[in-house]
Formats: structure tokens, sequence, C-alpha cells
């Protein structure tokens, strides 16, 4: 198991209330990792091993995110664990200087008798980074249990676009080339804002708190691609 001290350039820090790791300025050797917990299933905070060690023993409540990690490059391992659902773990090998984030959810596991009570498995989705793009997108990604979602963004009281997020894809929404804020809307409610400050992409992850309502959290990432 890796040691504490192959972790570097990491100091934990709140940002509206989210553990957050600042890496000011990244050397070629350090890469970032964001966390976000999307795990609606089981139940107390969601912690998060990286090589073995639980940076954040306090745990991720549902809707958290992490700010970037500073890590060195290359491989790591991370484990997203919760009560009441089987932990997930997957490999990544991350590149210097880039971001990769993650998503812990929880998928239901498959029982051969209907009347079984549910169980859960955790599923970590992984998204990666791509060469920028110009102006303002927003990217929208749902981890909700149904199969697809439709949101209504409106920016100056106008309806600028209208998606159709299906489950674990992502769809983007250009913004155009100005600051203006854009209003996410599901079923007519505003369920986030967006607020550009600089071009690139603003990401919108959708999902479904405890009693089936559709939440967003929101990031900015000046350069996104999804990959599962």
């Amino acid at each position: 198991m890796k040691t504490i001290s192959k972790i570097f350039a990491i100091t934990l820090c709140m940002i509206a209330g989210m553990p957050h790791a600042l890496g000011n300025e990244a050397s070629p050797e350090v890469g970032f990792l964001r966390i976000i917990n999307a795990i609606t299933q089981g139940h107390g905070t969601t912690r998060v091993l990286i090589d073995g060690e639980d940076l954040y023993p306090k745990g991720y409540q549902l809707g958290q995110r992490s700010g970037g990690i500073g890590l060195a490059a290359g491989s790591h391992t991370v484990t997203f664990e919760k009560n009441g659902v089987k932990s997930g773990t997957t490999k990544i090998n991350l590149p210097a200087g880039e971001t990769i984030s993650l998503i812990g959810l929880a998928e239901k596991i498959p029982v051969a008798d209907d009347h079984a009570p549910a169980r859960w498995a955790t599923k970590i989705l992984r998204l990666k980074q791509s060469d920028p793009e110009r102006g303002y997108r927003m990217t929208l990604l749902s981890v909700c249990e149904v199969d697809e979602v439709t949101v209504e963004a409106t920016a100056s009281g106008k309806n600028i676009a209208t998606a159709h997020v299906k489950r674990l894809s992502s769809t983007h929404i250009d913004l155009g080339n100005s600051r203006s804020e854009a209003m996410v809307k599901i079923g007519g409610k505003i369920i986030t804002v967006v607020s550009p400050d600089e071009p690139g992409n603003h990401v919108v992850v959708l999902y479904q708190d405890a009693a089936g309502q559709i939440r967003a959290l929101t990031f900015f990432d000046p350069k996104l691609a999804v990959a599962s």
C-alpha cells in the first residue's frame, strides 16, 4: 500500500462547504484528481481512499465534490466506500498537469428473487480532459436512475437550448461567447444557475437525492470530455 508520502501538493480546505485541495502551480510531475459523490443509496457519508489513504475521514455528503487534489502523476488506485453499498475501486493513470474527475454512484445489483431487498454496488464514472473549446460551453451529465432527463437552459429570460440527457452520457450546450448567466431547468423548475467567469466547460452533474428529486452540482473545467 502506498503511503501518504507518495501524495503531495495537497492542502485540504473548504470551498462552499466542500473539501478542496489546492495546487497553485502544477509542476510537470503533478496531476489533479476531483472527487464527486453521487452515491444516493446506503447511509452515512462516502469515504474515498486514494492509494489506501483516506484524505478526508469525515467523508463526502451526497452532492459534495472536492477541488483538484494534487497527486504524483502516474498510476493511482481510488476506492469509494459507503455503508449499505458495495465498495467500488478503479485504477487511474493521472497525466501530469491535467485533471481527472471521478463520479461515484450506486447501481442496483440484479437478484434472482423479485421480492428480495434491493442491493447496491458502487460504479465509478471517469471524466477526462480533452483539448479546450472556444467560447462558453455547458456540459450536462446525468447519473440519475431514469433513462433520460429533459433539461431546458435559459439566458436573459429566453430559452437557448433543450437537451435530452441520457443516463451516464453527456450533452453539450453552446453558451456563446459572452458572460451571461444560464439557468438550468427541469419541468420548469430551476435546479441550478451557471455563471461563466471565463471560457471553457461549465459542468452540470445531475443526480437524485434520497427522495428521488433531481439535483445538480456544478464545477468549471476549461477542457472536459466524458469517458466511461
